[in-house]
């Protein structure tokens, strides 16, 4: 006859807590008799009883059953010396990389890093382990590797603009209704993703041929814009600051009035825009267009449109037609500052990336063999992609894009912001 299994019962703090303060008001009751009075194992309650203090002290929920803290513990023994050399670099953007993790160590903790490599097999292992143990501790502590973006103004200068611009902006247009307030940028858009790197297997080459270096989908399409920055459309976005998404305006690469203007703009989805220049960039005349075809038929009132620094937005002709066609005025963002105070580089721009890749992930592929695509085939292709992509964008994501960056409550900081800076810089 097999014996018979014992039932386990699972406890959560505020059980343990009411257990552990009843057994404190009563008078007189052995403990043994309180647990079997109250049904309890005597071998459970004994754990309670010399944890009491912990449990009676602990700020858990009482739905959890632990009080936290299971798990491995820390191998680094200064984490917290690690991560605040870790946050002050980032705080200066600095690089953070594992050799400065290491360099750090050896400098401070020389002999527990002897202690550490001593216990591997030899010298080569215990670099890879010590290299891998700062990786995981850096994941670990929510830092990941980032792609380092310069900037002509540090993240400090850029805070101070950013409060003192979002101020400004509320103070001056704070009579203007949400749907009068208007954000255009452009972004470029790709039909699919250029190898930088290949696959290799560990001690095999990793050479590639010319032809594969460059994809063969893209040597047709992609182009190289005088900044440096690889374009192939350019889409203009605007939205309104409640929410709602203005018809697209793509610019492709072509001739303006030779054979893509002429014969196959027609053929593209209607309910959106579409212009030809020679580098497929925002320039006067595409600009112009945008004013004219875009803005113009969905502008009932005098709004605001906030745009970036490119020459063709801040002109004197664009200031002049916005004014006289549209009676709407021109905000310009302050220099260098889009990643900041733009909205739709705050907020829209990586969610539309991020569903872009997806969605040429998603695309189906009806070529036979190693056929190509034509490239109008190309054009096309990126042309719906970006419109279904753009029709996914949910309103409370551009709404929450103004808000985190023109957010109200800005208004009545103003005065804050002038003691701010009084503070400051006043001596």
């Amino acid at each position: 006859m097999r014996p018979r299994k014992r039932n386990q019962n699972r406890y959560m703090n505020e059980e343990r807590k009411f257990f552990l303060n009843k057994f404190k008001a009563t008078h007189g009751v052995s403990e043994r008799q309180f647990c079997r009075d109250n049904k309890l194992a005597f071998s459970t309650w004994q754990g309670w009883r010399s944890n009491e203090a912990k449990i009676l002290a602990s700020k858990r929920h009482g739905r959890l059953a632990t009080l936290g803290g299971q798990g491995l513990r820390e191998l680094i023994p200064f984490k917290n010396e690690l991560l605040a050399f870790m946050r002050d670099r980032r705080g200066t953007e600095r690089y953070v990389r594992v050799f400065h993790l290491m360099r750090w160590v050896k400098r401070h903790h020389r002999p527990w890093l002897v202690d550490y490599l001593s216990t591997k097999k030899n010298d080569a292992v215990g670099y890879n382990s010590f290299h891998t143990l700062l990786l995981r501790f850096s994941y670990r502590h929510r830092f990941r590797h980032r792609v380092p973006c310069k900037s002509k103004l540090s993240q400090q200068m850029l805070d101070d603009m950013w409060l003192g611009y979002a101020a400004s902006f509320w103070n001056k247009y704070s009579e203007y209704d949400k749907s009068q307030i208007l954000n255009v940028d452009e972004t470029g858009v790709f039909y699919d993703m250029p190898p930088g790197k290949t696959l290799a297997e560990i001690g095999m080459s990793s050479k590639v041929s010319d032809g594969e270096k460059h994809s063969d989908r893209l040597t047709t399409v992609l182009t190289i814009r005088a900044d440096g920055k690889r374009s192939l459309y350019d889409v203009s976005l605007c939205l309104h600051c409640t929410g709602v998404k203005l018809p697209l305006l793509f610019i492709l690469k072509g001739q303006p009035g030779g054979v893509i203007e002429r014969q196959e703009l027609d053929t593209y989805h209607r309910g959106h825009h579409y212009a030809v220049q020679t580098n497929a960039w925002m320039d006067e005349r595409v600009w112009s267009i945008y004013l004219d075809e875009v803005l113009a038929p969905q502008v009932e009132d005098a709004s605001v449109l906030l745009v970036d620094n490119l020459a063709c937005h801040v002109s004197d002709s664009s200031y002049d037609k916005v004014a006289e066609t549209l009676f709407s005025v021109v905000e310009p963002l302050p220099p260098n500052s889009s990643s900041r105070c733009q909205p739709l580089d705050v907020g829209v721009m990586g969610p539309l990336k991020a569903m872009l890749k997806t969605a040429w992930l998603l695309e189906e592929d009806d070529r036979i063999g190693d056929e190509v695509f034509t490239a109008q085939e190309k054009r096309l292709a990126m042309v719906k992609r970006t419109i279904s992509v753009w029709e996914k964008i949910s309103t409370q994501t551009i709404v929450k894009s103004f808000e985190k960056g023109y957010s109200k409550c800005v208004r009545n900081i103003t005065n804050i912001y002038q003691w701010y800076v009084f503070l400051k810089y006043t001596p």
